[in-house]
Formats: structure tokens, sequence, C-alpha cells
């Protein structure tokens, strides 16, 4: 498993100097480290998803075969709740359906 940053990344308030940091110490598996995930589903149904970066590291998600996208970066959980409405109302502003996934994959 590897957790790959998007490039269109939703976070308030964080610096990106501040966010630099961030993702050098995911890639590096700091379990030191507390923040939420905003993800793309791991599966096939959902449209993002929330996670404590320390659950994560369980082994459980390190043997997940493809890569985590992490579409969102919070320092709270009810910050990373108001970044997954944010990113909702954004990508349903294309249309009336909530096309995450292609909201995504358009600047990749």
């Amino acid at each position: 498993m590897k957790i790959c940053f998007h490039e269109k990344l939703f976070c308030n308030d964080i610096s990106k100097r501040k966010l630099n940091s961030i993702k050098k110490k995911v890639a590096g598996k700091s379990p030191k480290l507390n923040l939420y995930l905003i993800t793309l589903p791991l599966g096939n149904q959902g449209i993002l998803e929330i996670y404590w970066y320390p659950e994560l590291l369980q082994k459980i998600y390190q043997k997940h075969a493809d890569d985590i996208i992490v579409v969102g970066v919070a320092f709270d959980r009810d910050t990373a709740f108001e970044l997954v409405e944010q990113i909702v109302f954004e990508a349903s502003l294309k249309g009336e359906s909530i096309p995450i996934k292609e909201f995504f994959e358009e600047s990749r």
C-alpha cells in the first residue's frame, strides 16, 4: 500500500510548508502524526472515506494492493467532515450526480 496525495488536495488553514511536512511524514509512515485523511473509496462502494491517519498504519491497510489516494487533509474530525461537504459540493456543481472519481480524474 502506498499513500498518494492527489494534486487537487483539499485542506483548510494548512500552509504549503506544513502540508509538505505532513506529506513527508506520511511517506515515512510516522505513527505520531495525528490527522485525518479524506480518500477516494478503497473499495467499489462509497463516495469518499475519512480515516484517522494512525488507522492506516495497521496491517490490514498495509496489505492493501491498491494505492490510497488522499484528496483532503484535516487536523480534526469536524474539519474533515466540512472538507467532505466542500468536495461533494464542488463536484456536484458539474451536474446532477456526484461524480467524485471523475472530479479527481480530470486533473490527472
